[in-house]
C-alpha cells in the first residue's frame, strides 16, 4: 500500500471512528432513555417490533447495498446512476416489503408472533418505516463506495439525533409511551431521508442521461448482491434468532432485560464497524493480493487487542448501569458480562466477512453462516426454555464464538496468512500505534493553538 493510500485508510478510519464514537454515545443515551421511561414489559414490546421491522428490511434488500459499495468503488456505475437506480429499486422492494410484512401480521399476528402485544395496531405502525429504512441504507453505502465517510458517518449520527430527539419530545415530554416510541423510530428514518436527499442534491448534478434505467447494473448488482444477500441474511438470523425465540418462551418483560442487555452489548462493537465500513471498498479498489493480506491482518490485530482491553473495562463497570435504567434491568449487567466474549470476537469475524466479501467470495460467508444458524438455533432452543434470558446470552455467545474460529481458519486457507499474523500482536504494531497516538496529539494540538 502506498504512503498516501495508507494516509487515506488512517484518516477515513479516523473520521469513522469519530462520530462512530459519537453515535455510541447517543445510541447509549437512546436505549437507556426508552428502556427507563417505557420499563421492561413495554420495551419488550418495543423490542419485539423494531425487531420485525429490521427483520423485513433485512429480507427486502436483496443485498443491494453491498453490490452498490462493490461497483461504485470500482467506478463501473457513476454516483448520480446509482442513486437513481436504488430509488427506483428501493421504492419497488418497499411495496413488497410493506405487502409482505402486512400478510404476515393478519395472517399470524395473534398466534405466537405478536401474542403478547395488546394493540396489534402497534404492529402495523412500524410498517411506514420500511421504505424510509431501506432507501438510506441504499442511499448511504453509495457514500461507502465513493470513500466519503464524512457524510457516510454524518448520516449515521443524524439517525441517532433524530431518532433521539423525537423520543424526547414523545416519549418523556409528551409520555406517549410505546405509540410514542415507535413514532419516533419512524420519524428519524424519515428525518435522515429527508437529510440524505438534501446532501445529494446539493453536491451532485444530474442529468437525463442520470435519470434512466441502468439495466447492465441493474443485472450485475442483483446477480452480485444476491450472493451477499443470502449470506447477509442467514448472518442476520444468526444474530436475532435468540430474540425470536426468547419472545416465544419469555415474559414481556423479561424479553425487554435481554433486548437491553444485547442493544447495549451491540454497541460496543460499533468501533470495528467503523473500520470495515473503510475497509470493505479499500479491500475492493486494490490491485493486489499482498497488500489486501497486509491491510486485513493489521487491523484484525488492532481490533483483537482493543477488543479485548475495551470489554475488560466494560465487565468491571458495567454495574453502574443499573441505577440508570432502573429496577426493572437488575439483571441486564450480568447478561452483557455473558455476551462480552462472543461480542468480542464476532467484532473481529466481522472484519475478516468484510475481507472476504470484497475479494468476491461472498458465498464463503454464507455457507458459514447457514451452519451457524443452526448451531445457534439447537443452543437457543435447548438453553433458553430452562434458563430464559440467561439461556440466550450464552447460546448467543457460543454462537459467536465459534462463528470467529470457523471464519479465521477459513481465512488463514483463502489468504495463505498465519493465524498468529492476523490475530495476534506484532511488536511493529506497537510502534505503528505509537506513531499513530501521536499524530493524533498533534493533530489536536495544531487545533487548539489555531
Amino acid at each position: 500500500m502506498t504512503t498516501m493510500a495508507k494516509n487515506s485508510f488512517l484518516k477515513n478510519t479516523y473520521i469513522t471512528l469519530v462520530r462512530q464514537i459519537t453515535s455510541i454515545i447517543i445510541g447509549f443515551l437512546l436505549i437507556m432513555i426508552i428502556a427507563r421511561v417505557l420499563g421492561s414489559t413495554l420495551q419488550g414490546h418495543y423490542g419485539i417490533i423494531t425487531t420485525f421491522a429490521a427483520t423485513l428490511v433485512m429480507m427486502i434488500n436483496m443485498g443491494w447495498n453491498i453490490s452498490t459499495v462493490y461497483y461504485v468503488s470500482k467506478e463501473e456505475v457513476s454516483v448520480q446512476q446509482a442513486f437513481y437506480n436504488n430509488l427506483l429499486i428501493g421504492i419497488f422492494l418497499s411495496v413488497v416489503g410493506i405487502a409482505g410484512g402486512f400478510a404476515f401480521i393478519a395472517l399470524f399476528g395473534g398466534g405466537a408472533s405478536f401474542d403478547q402485544i395488546p394493540d396489534k395496531s402497534s404492529v402495523y405502525l412500524i410498517l411506514f418505516a420500511i421504505p424510509f429504512m431501506l432507501l438510506n441504507t441504499f442511499f448511504q453505502t453509495i457514500f461507502q463506495g465513493i470513500q466519503d465517510f464524512k457524510i457516510f458517518n454524518t448520516i449515521l449520527v443524524f439517525t441517532q439525533i433524530s431518532n433521539l430527539l423525537f423520543v424526547l419530545f414523545l416519549v418523556v415530554i409528551f409520555n406517549l409511551g410505546l405509540q410514542g416510541a415507535l413514532f419516533a423510530f419512524i420519524l428519524g428514518h424519515v428525518a435522515t431521508f429527508l437529510f440524505i436527499i438534501t446532501v445529494f442534491l446539493k453536491k451532485f448534478s444530474f442529468s437525463k442521461q442520470d435519470l434512466k434505467l441502468n439495466v447492465p447494473y441493474l443485472k450485475k448488482s442483483f446477480r452480485y448482491g444476491f450472493k451477499s444477500y443470502l449470506s447477509n441474511l442467514v448472518t442476520f438470523f444468526n444474530y436475532r434468532i435468540n430474540v425470536y425465540i426468547l419472545y416465544a418462551f419469555a415474559s414481556p418483560a423479561a424479553f425487554g432485560v435481554y433486548f437491553t442487555a444485547l442493544n447495549l452489548s451491540e454497541k460496543l462493537s460499533v468501533f470495528t464497524q467503523s473500520i470495515s465500513s473503510v475497509l470493505l471498498p479499500r479491500i475492493a479498489s486494490m490491485g493486489t493480493e499482498e497488500e489486501r493480506n497486509r491491510l486485513t491482518s493489521i487491523v484484525s490485530r488492532f481490533t483483537m487487542i482493543f477488543m479485548a482491553a475495551f470489554s475488560l473495562v466494560v465487565f468491571l463497570l458495567i454495574d453502574i448501569i443499573v441505577p440508570i435504567l432502573g429496577n426493572d434491568y437488575l439483571e441486564t449487567p450480568f447478561l452483557i458480562k455473558v455476551l462480552l466474549p462472543g461480542i468480542s470476537l464476532l467484532a473481529v469475524e466481522k472484519i475478516l466477512s468484510n475481507d472476504i466479501a470484497a475479494r468476491g467470495k461472498p458465498e464463503v460467508n454464507l455457507y458459514v453462516s447457514i451452519f451457524n444458524v443452526v448451531l445457534s438455533t439447537i443452543l437457543n432452543l435447548i438453553l433458553i426454555p430452562e434458563y430464559k434470558a440467561t439461556g440466550a446470552a450464552i447460546a448467543t455467545s457460543i454462537s459467536y464464538s465459534l462463528s470467529f474460529l470457523i471464519k479465521s481458519f477459513l481465512f488463514k486457507r483463502i489468504t495463505g496468512e498465519k493465524l498468529s499474523g492476523f490475530l495476534l500482536i506484532k511488536p511493529a504494531d506497537i510502534v505503528l500505534l505509537r506513531k499513530l497516538i501521536n499524530q493524533f496529539k498533534n493533530k489536536l494540538q495544531r487545533r487548539h493553538s489555531g
